[in-house]
């Protein structure tokens, strides 16, 4: 599979052709593609470096005698170059320079006195120069340094207890890896959550620069026809997919552990708790004075409809009586006038 890009940025039109998907071509195609970090970038930063000086170059020669040239793809071309604590962060700059030097002191023809090396070793010395001269070659051996760790912790009480101290400098280390600029680290306790968050989003989504072409077991230049060398190409490609897959699934498990173990999440989710809890019970007090209001509502009116009821009842009890004493009056009346009509008879 091919791929073919374009970038256009500011005045400079960079074009590339025939980008196979793994290597340092597709290294290039993906950061330019998503616009990161490229060739132009790693040199504006060793321009801006200081200058590796002579003092700086540490040179072991009795490790360089030991070497054999069989063995030179298992040595610490870094060590051999005498720059062992730069190793990822050495521009090539710095490796031409160390180069000279170890040239003017270890040749086996040009240099004198006991820093002088046989042919084999220096062999070793050129091989370790040619591997780390070139963006490409030293990108290769840098993803696959023996003295990167990458071991990740686990999710202990420990870790949880020392998180920052644990934590902390795994990331630092790891941030080489990052093919975008202004890689968050793991930041501090006083964080906020948006800075948490951001921290562990750019960290799921992490675009590692790591590629394994240096680990090929399989010589290409050794092929001896074109389906040989087809072939050598795709147990090649093979073995750096499922290296790489690694190398994602083991970034992956690093930012679950450590936000498993983080105490800011921890905090942030027991505050995100609490609040949710505050608001649950502010809501079911709210239930309960609505429902008291209801009942008291309720109440009231069924002693409004009571009082009405007894007012009406009193009302129809006094008109009973009105009417009783009325009615009694009446008969009264009568009986007086009854007994007024036999007198008259009788006179």
């Amino acid at each position: 599979m091919t791929f073919t890009v374009e970038v256009k940025e500011s005045v400079l039109t960079t074009s590339l052709a025939c980008v196979y998907p793994y290597g340092a071509s597709f290294f290039k195609y993906q950061c330019l593609r998503y616009n990161l970090l490229n060739e132009c970038d790693n040199n504006e930063s060793e321009d801006e470096k200081e200058e590796l000086s002579e003092s700086d170059i540490k040179l072991d020669i009795k490790y360089i005698k030991s070497l054999e040239s069989k063995d030179w793809k298992e040595q610490d071309h870094y060590r051999v170059l005498g720059i062992p604590h730069l190793r990822v962060k050495a521009s090539t700059k710095d490796v031409k320079k160390a180069y000279k030097f170890m040239v003017l002191k270890c040749h086996p023809d040009k240099s004198q006195g006991s820093t002088k090396v046989n042919e084999e070793a220096f062999t070793c010395i050129q091989r370790s120069y040619e591997q780390l001269c070139t963006l490409e070659g030293k990108r290769a051996y840098d993803s696959t340094d023996p003295l990167f760790d990458d071991d990740i912790p686990n999710i202990t009480e420990h870790n949880k207890q020392n998180f920052y101290k644990t934590y902390g400098p795994i990331f630092s280390q790891n941030a080489q890896w990052s093919m975008q600029k202004n890689v968050p680290l793991l930041g501090f306790e006083t964080d906020s959550i948006d800075d948490v968050n951001d921290f562990y989003n750019f960290w799921y989504d992490f675009k590692s620069w790591r590629e394994y072409s240096y680990l090929d077991e399989e010589e290409r230049d050794k092929a001896e026809n074109k389906d040989e060398r087809r072939y050598v190409d795709k147990l090649n490609k093979q073995e750096r997919v499922r290296r790489k897959k690694e190398e994602v699934s083991r970034l992956r498990t690093l930012v679950d552990n450590a936000y498993a173990c983080d105490p800011r999440i921890k905090a942030f989710n027991e505050e995100r708790k609490k609040r949710k809890q505050e608001a649950k019970l502010a809501k079911q007090e709210a239930y309960r004075l609505e429902q008291e209001a209801l009942i008291l509502k309720k109440e009231e009116e069924e002693r409004i409809i009571k009082e009405k009821e007894e007012q009406r009842l009193l009302e129809e009890k006094e008109k009973a009586e009105a009417e009783k004493k009325e009615r009694q009056k009446q008969n009264k009346l009568l009986k007086t006038k009854k007994k007024k009509v036999p007198t008259a008879t009788l006179r």
